[in-house]
């Protein structure tokens, strides 16, 4: 039995791309959310179709150690800006989990 996938995705503005100091600017991340989809395949896919070709890979570091794995992918296309006709580099780093995350809730009182 599969069950749904679920993403997050932050989208970046990427300047000076071909200069000495290349500059990725953050305007906005999502909570990680149900994608809807249970099979990679069919979740890459839709991905390319909304962010564009996929230039790289998202990957974090193991706690044991060893190999940084693979959690995502990097896509990149061309978008417009919402106020003018001019267009930027706009990068979209998805990562992928298997569900929504945990969230705790620790108490820190003061004794008095």
């Amino acid at each position: 039995m599969s069950s749904n996938l679920w993403v997050q995705e932050e989208c970046l503005e990427v300047k000076n791309r071909n200069e000495d100091k290349e500059q990725r600017i953050s305007y906005g991340q999502s909570e990680v959310y149900e994608s809807g989809f249970d099979s990679i395949g069919a979740l890459f896919l839709s991905l390319t179709r909304e962010y564009g070709r996929c230039i790289s890979k998202v990957y974090i570091d193991k706690k044991e150690g060893g190999p940084p794995k693979q959690i995502g992918w990097v896509f990149e296309k061309r978008a417009k800006y919402t106020d003018c006709d001019k267009t930027y580099l706009q990068e979209t780093w998805v990562s992928i989990h298997t569900a929504a995350p945990i969230h705790t809730i620790k108490y820190n009182y003061r004794y008095l």
